[in-house]
Formats: C-alpha cells, sequence, structure tokens
C-alpha cells in the first residue's frame, strides 16, 4: 500500500483542515478495480466532514471522481491518483498497471515417472511441474505473441490421493514439510513450478494426480486454468553394491608409438539380483586436487576439462570413465573415486570404489 498527503501552511487554527492523507495500492491488473481511501485531517489530527473528489494526471488509468474507482487504461506504465478536498490537494500516488494473463498452459510434460527401489527412495524428487502464465493481448504486432508475466500465483494442489500422505508439495529440492497445497509465484519468464516428493512410504503407490490453477487479481480464471499432472512412481530392484568391474591400477606409457595419453576404462559395477541399468555414478579426480592437466572423459575424442562426472550404468549395470592428460607435464599419478548412492543420501555399500593411473614417461 502507497500514501501520499499534502498539507498546507501552519496555522494557530487546529481546526482548521491541514492535510489529506490517501492510502492505494501501489499496482493495478487490468479488468480489476481499485478503490483508494483518503480523509482530509484538522489540525487536531481528526478526520473533517469533507467530501473527496479524485482525478489522475495521465491517461494511463480511468478514475471515478466520485467513488475513486479506479482501472486501467493502458497496461506497463505508471498512473498518478490524486485527491482533492477541504481546499487541499494530495501528492500523485504512483500506481502500476500490470497486464492481466491471458493464458496459462504447461510448457512441458505432464506426465513424469519417478524410480523407487524398494521402501528407499531412489529419488523420491519428481521432475518440475512447469506452468507458464502470459499475456497476450497487449503484444505488439510482429512480437512474440506471448508475453510471460513474473510474480503471478499459480495454486497446486494434490487431488489424488485425497488423503493427505505420502506424497508432497515442494518449492525447494531440500523440503521435506507435508504439503497437499502450495502456491508458486512465475519467475521472469513467467514459469512458475513444483515438484512432487515421495514421504517414506511403506509401500510403493500408484500415481499422485497433482492440478495447477491462476487467477486473475479480480479473481476470474486465467483462459486455460486448471491444468493436470501426473507423477507415476514404479519399482526398481535394490541396488546392494559397487564394485570395481576391471582393474583399479592402470599405467599409461606417454612414449608409445603413436603417442596416447589416454587410460584404459575405469569401470564400476552397480551390483544387485539383476542387471541394474540407469543407476548414476560419480567419478571423481580427488588427486592432485588443482584442477588439471589431466580430464576425465567418456567418449575417446573428448578434450574438455572435467574434474567430476555422473555417468548412467548401462544396460549390464557398469559405468565407466577414461583418464586423459590434455597438458603437460604429466603427475606422476592421478587418483579417480566412483561413488553411488541406494537412495536419496544412503551411500551404496562398497562406495566410494578408488583407481590410481599413473603416467610413465
Amino acid at each position: 500500500m502507497l500514501a501520499a498527503a499534502a498539507t498546507c501552511k501552519l496555522s494557530t487554527d487546529l481546526a482548521r483542515n491541514i492535510a489529506i492523507e490517501v492510502t492505494a495500492p501501489d499496482s493495478l491488473e487490468e479488468y480489476d478495480t481499485l478503490v483508494p481511501h483518503a480523509r482530509v485531517l484538522t489540525g487536531h489530527g481528526d478526520s473533517a466532514a469533507t467530501t473527496v473528489f479524485w482525478f489522475t494526471l495521465d491517461t494511463t488509468i480511468a478514475v471515478d471522481s466520485a467513488t475513486g474507482r479506479t482501472v486501467v487504461t493502458h497496461t506497463g506504465l505508471t498512473g498518478r491518483l490524486v485527491a482533492s478536498g477541504g481546499g487541499l490537494v494530495s501528492n500523485p500516488v504512483l500506481i502500476r498497471t500490470l497486464a492481466a494473463a491471458d493464458t496459462v498452459f504447461p510448457p512441458g510434460p505432464t506426465l513424469d515417472t519417478v524410480g523407487i527401489a524398494g521402501p528407499t527412495a531412489l529419488d523420491s524428487l519428481s521432475d518440475s511441474l512447469k506452468i507458464e502464465i502470459a499475456d497476450t493481448v497487449t503484444a505488439a504486432a510482429g512480437t512474440n505473441p506471448i508475453v510471460p508475466l513474473a510474480g503471478r500465483p499459480v495454486v497446486y494442489t494434490i487431488v489424488h490421493p485425497s488423503v493427505a500422505g505420502p506424497f508432497t508439495l515442494v518449492t525447494q529440492d531440500t523440503g521435506h514439510a507435508l504439503m497437499t497445497t502450495d502456491t508458486a509465484a512465475s519467475n521472469g519468464f513467467g514459469l512458475a513450478f513444483v515438484k512432487v516428493r515421495l514421504l517414506a512410504p511403506d509401500t510403493i503407490p500408484d500415481s499422485v494426480v497433482v492440478v495447477a490453477s491462476a487467477r486473475r487479481a479480480n479473481t476470474a480464471p486465467v483462459p486455460g486454468s486448471p491444468d493436470t499432472f501426473v507423477v507415476r512412481f514404479r519399482g526398481l530392484a535394490v541396488a546392494d553394491s559397487l564394485r570395481a568391474a576391471g582393474p583399479i591400477v592402470d599405467t599409461v606409457h606417454l612414449s608409445s608409438v603413436p603417442p596416447d595419453s589416454l587410460s584404459d576404462s575405469l569401470s564400476v559395477e552397480v551390483d544387485g539380483t539383476v542387471g541394474l541399468p540407469g543407476r548414476p555414478v560419480v567419478f571423481a579426480i580427488t588427486s592432485p586436487q588443482t584442477p588439471g592437466p589431466v580430464t576425465l572423459v567418456t567418449s575417446d575424442t573428448a578434450r574438455t576439462l572435467v574434474t567430476t562426472d555422473t555417468v548412467t550404468t548401462d544396460a549390464r549395470g557398469v559405468a565407466a570413465v577414461k583418464l586423459r592428460l590434455i597438458a603437460g607435464p604429466a603427475p606422476a599419478s592421478v587418483e579417480v573415486t566412483a561413488s553411488a548412492k541406494r537412495g536419496v543420501s544412503a551411500r551404496l555399500p562398497g562406495s566410494p570404489v578408488r583407481f590410481t593411473v599413473r603416467f610413465v614417461p
């Protein structure tokens, strides 16, 4: 809320009108109506029984002189609202005019699948359930017809299952508090989103249904609202351990012909009752600690400096990287670790696996 006031010259007559006080919101959305408030004050600080009239100093807003009811005539600008009464004129109240949302839609998939390993979540957090909210009416000719709107609220609600838990809506990846309804504000790209988290279930549920709704400031639904998202949960085999799938020591001969500074594969296997594909394994160069002159590569032609990389296991449950010297002189040896998790935070037994690659002239 903004307030503006004007005062007259000082007088010893305290019954005289000395100020006019105006309060009004600092913004007004298209199609909505703003009703400001004003009062004329006497030297005693009391409200005077004086009629207040309203006017504007520009054409950005339209004002009813008797009631002060204000509407937007031009969006994306700032209007100046003024009150007068008791022989006084207030300072202008600045009111930003906002475009009303004309469309809301999901810019990406409305179906997501989350893998769950037994009673422990392999990754119990869904992808973002995104909604884009935009203005289409005021877009200039020849420009993008979709103008993203920032700071607009979108309400997400879990409608299935109807009983609270074991799902929650989160706006931060670290959130775990139970929320079946949450409001997310759109960012500078007009995007609002939440994620769904599964909170330690006794059994793996089938799916959760989330509805996203958006309204204009005058409470009218934004065209395209509501939108429905479905997050499915599927059971995955539980990983038992992480182990090396090949030698953990390799020697690179820099004097070989033709010269080649690429190591053999540093391979690990995520072990279970069956091959476990699609599981993330994090490889990291732990020594030397200063980045370079060696890099991790997943392609024999790669030469970009990478000191940490996440590789998913193949159909056999195996993940691998190689080590390449990309600038000399070569260190005597390089230490690489491979780590994996069973759930969101529990380290997989056998993790980390440590590799040593020696460089010999």
